[in-house]
Order: C-alpha cells, then sequence, then structure tokens
C-alpha cells in the first residue's frame, strides 16, 4: 500500500485557517482570542497599554509643573522690590466690622499699608517710633502701597 498521494487527490488539513477555506481565518482568530491563555495576554498587553497612558498623563503633568514654575520665577525675577524708612506711623488697633487690622507707614510722603499684622508687630512698631529706631518698609513695585514686609533696625 502506497501513502503517497496521487494526482487530484486531497487530504484532509490540521491547520484550524486552511479547514474553512480561508475565509473564515478572521473568525478562528477571534475564537482563538477568547481563550484563556490568549485573554490573559491581552489583558496583560491592555495593561500595558494603560500603563504608557499613565505615564504619558505623568510626563504632560511635569512639563505643565515645568511650564508654571518658569512663569513663576520669571514673575518674581521682574518684579521690583523698593525700601525705605518711616517716619510716621498710622496704628488701626480697633477697625470697623468687617475690615482688617492695619498699620499704615508714611514712607517718603506716601502712607503704604500692612495689613492683618500680628499684636507682637504692633507692640514693636509702637516701640520702635517711642525710643527712635528705625523702622524699614518692603513694598514691591507693581503695589507700592502694599509693604510686604517690616524690618526694625535697633541700634
Amino acid at each position: 500500500m502506497s501513502i503517497t498521494p496521487q494526482m487530484g487527490q486531497q487530504f484532509p488539513s490540521t491547520s484550524p485557517y486552511q479547514q474553512q477555506g480561508g475565509s473564515g481565518s478572521l473568525e478562528q482568530l477571534q475564537q482563538l482570542g477568547q481563550q484563556q491563555p490568549y485573554q490573559q495576554l491581552l489583558q496583560q498587553m491592555g495593561g500595558q497599554q494603560q500603563g504608557l497612558g499613565q505615564q504619558q498623563q505623568q510626563n504632560q503633568q511635569e512639563q505643565q509643573i515645568q511650564q508654571l514654575t518658569q512663569s513663576v520665577v520669571q514673575q518674581v525675577q521682574t518684579q521690583s522690590l523698593a525700601a525705605g524708612v518711616a517716619d510716621a506711623f498710622i496704628d488701626i488697633v480697633q477697625p470697623l466690622p468687617g475690615q482688617p487690622q492695619q498699620i499704615f507707614l508714611r514712607i517718603d510722603g506716601q502712607f503704604r499699608s500692612l495689613t492683618t499684622p500680628s499684636p507682637q508687630l504692633h507692640q514693636q512698631i509702637q516701640q520702635a517710633f517711642a525710643f527712635g529706631h528705625q523702622v524699614v518698609g518692603v513694598w514691591d513695585g507693581q503695589s507700592p502701597n502694599v509693604l510686604r514686609s517690616v524690618r526694625i533696625q535697633r541700634f
């Protein structure tokens, strides 16, 4: 007995892709994808893609933070600070209802305000003027009427 094929004789194929004549290969791939080992592989690949998405989001957030930091640094660099010695002050100890406590220092003939100073600062400014110490006010060039800080120099 001979097992060799004769002319025109076909043997059945064992490949799942050729059993239905080639047109069903997409369906068979989809069926294979539903099997458990392939499902796990697809989930892992999907998880990796999600991880890449999270990494891209993190990179975008880092870029936004860098841009924000750069803009803040540029704003600080463009601000010009000025300082001067106060020759008088007005201390509003009990403001009107709804208004904050304020101290006004007259520097270079202009009153500049310090809003919501601490009780200790009230006392230190009063003592500085009483004992002849210098009270130095610092303000930003963009808002010259608002004091950023106060320094008391004792001799």
